[in-house]
């Protein structure tokens, strides 16, 4: 088996109460987890940061033995294009020469905190993939749990979107933190067979306690 690490250091990590890093602190972290063999280094979401803009605009990627630097973004908004939303466009001017996008998956957030459809959402994720297809993409299926749990063929939908348009990984989000591990075994086993051309990853949070088990879990069922 070969499996990848992706590391979120610079990114979900800087979401702690307390924490603060400048663009120098960034490019300490990013060399000393390079030096540890991480693949991926996700370093940040430069449209919503300034900070994270100066590290990318900064860093020469190509110092970095191991790792692909990574940039964080959002799919476009709905009924939008997007070659006409900043947080996309602004992607491919960037070296890091991977991109990672996040989106809805689950239906309660497409309707009621995007306000949008279903169908809009899926061509969102399709139209952000597709315009950002000069880098490597990596999916990020927000709360894919969740709305697997509520509508399986959605949640598989929103995954075969960013398939279709170009993504390299599908990642499975426990965003909640609140799967457990024999439920979420299940699902990515599910997935994995669904998708047997894409990788699948898996991100899990640790507010059940059960972050580091669901990993596990979720790499004997493939991911």
């Amino acid at each position: 088996m070969s499996m990848k690490l992706f590391d979120t250091t610079l990114r979900d990590g800087t979401q702690r109460e307390g924490v603060s890093l400048t663009a120098e602190d960034k490019a300490r972290i990013a060399r000393e987890l390079d030096s540890l063999g991480i693949h991926y280094i996700e370093a940040g979401f430069p449209a919503s940061n300034p900070k994270d803009l100066e590290f990318f605009e900064g860093f020469d990627d190509a110092s970095l033995c191991y790792a692909k630097l990574v940039a964080f973004t959002r799919a476009r908004r709905p009924n939008g294009r997007a070659e006409d939303d900043p947080a996309v466009t602004l992607l491919p001017s960037l070296s890091a020469p991977v991109a990672c996008i996040v989106a809805k998956s689950w239906k309660l957030h497409v309707e009621k905190v995007l306000r949008t459809t279903p169908e809009e959402n899926l061509e969102s994720v399709r139209d952000t993939v597709a315009y950002l297809a000069g880098k490597e993409v990596i999916f990020d299926a927000e709360h894919y749990f969740d709305g697997f749990r509520d509508d399986p063929a959605y949640a598989l939908a929103v995954l075969r979107a960013a398939a279709e348009a170009g993504a390299t990984t599908l990642v499975l989000c426990d965003t909640n933190g609140g799967t457990l591990p024999t439920e979420l075994k299940a699902v990515v086993a599910r997935t994995v067979l669904e998708f047997p051309d894409v990788e699948v990853g898996i991100h899990t949070h640790n507010d059940s306690g059960c972050g580091v088990a669901n990993a596990l879990v979720a790499v004997e069922s493939g991911a």
